[in-house]
């Protein structure tokens, strides 16, 4: 008898597996090896239940991992899957990048507009008009970005549901219940047409903050100075040798119409002093030489 290739089916039980397009660690799954006429494995692949089941039931790709495989050059090797990010931090992510340009967008617009308050001369039309435009830019990207930010959602949560339901049902016909094919589908998630309708495409307009002329310290506003101090503060922290003995836990510096209001995380309190005390302290802090010189805001003129 011709020797022939072999693929072998078996059900395993593990104590948690990670499997690519599995949101969860899996306990029981699917394992396929392939062996070739000589009965050496080629390759061996594991599917979750509903991985599997999406493979019997439907055309198309399904996600699989590669438990082990013999590469080209004959060498068996094997594929690492990580645990998979949280929805939370997916949707943080993805909200971070859709949103990006936006943020920027809206930041120029808080500065133009402190500008104007804050400047010497009045406020013309034309520049009034050119502010209301990019309002309307940002308004319009905004619901743009966000309708796509929806539809991804909606497409990962069909996913999960899709993904639920199929390892309940090979689970319950694993466990002796008789789960007919009809059933089977009636478990997964089928919508005639989704929550949103359309294709919707973000908006990339990759828009990179406006260029400032750096003012002196002494000419700052409020608002100008407590930014400042928010990245020497930050810088100084990131200096110091050890985190046990920080003397910042700076959480943040705000400016309250005319003066700046400093919190100090590590003090559980915030001290709002005048501005012109405020610029004091930002050309002491950039001053210093080494972080071992480095004081708080009220100790630096004793």
């Amino acid at each position: 008898m011709d020797k022939t290739s072999k693929v072998i089916m078996t059900l395993t039980q593990s104590s948690g597996e990670w499997l690519n397009g599995c949101l969860q660690p899996q306990y029981h799954y699917v394992s396929l090896e392939i062996k070739d006429p000589e009965e050496k494995e080629l390759v061996r692949v594991a599917l979750s239940f509903e991985q599997a089941a999406r493979m019997l039931l439907y055309n198309g790709e399904v996600e699989c991992t590669l438990i082990r495989y013999r590469d080209l050059k004959g060498n068996m090797t094997s594929e690492k899957v990580n645990r998979p990010d949280t929805v939370h931090d997916r949707m943080k992510k993805r909200l971070r990048e859709e949103f990006e340009s936006l943020d920027k967008r809206i930041e120029d617009i808080r500065r133009d507009l402190h500008d104007l308050v804050n400047g010497d001369t009045k406020p013309n039309k034309k520049t009034l008009e050119e502010l209301l435009h990019e309002v309307e830019t940002v308004k319009s990207h905004y619901h743009s970005n966000r309708d796509f930010v929806l539809q991804q959602s909606e497409e990962e949560l069909s996913k999960m549901q899709s993904n639920a339901a199929g390892q309940l049902s090979l689970f319950l016909q694993s466990k002796g219940f008789s789960v007919t094919d009809e059933e089977s589908k009636k478990m997964l998630p089928i919508s005639s047409s989704p929550l949103m309708i359309g294709n919707t495409k973000p908006v990339e307009d990759n828009y990179e903050l406006k260029e400032r002329v750096q003012k002196e310290i002494k000419d700052m506003t409020a608002m100008q100075v407590a930014e400042l101090l928010n990245k020497v503060l930050h810088r100084i922290e990131s200096k110091f040798p050890s985190s046990e003995n920080k003397p910042l836990y700076m959480s943040s510096a705000i400016h309250v119409r005319n003066k700046v209001k400093i919190c100090y995380t590590s003090y559980q309190s915030h001290t709002t002093i005048e501005l012109d005390e405020a610029r004091e302290y930002l050309e002491f802090l950039m001053s210093i030489k080494d972080v071992s010189e480095f004081k708080q805001h009220f100790h630096f003129k004793g």
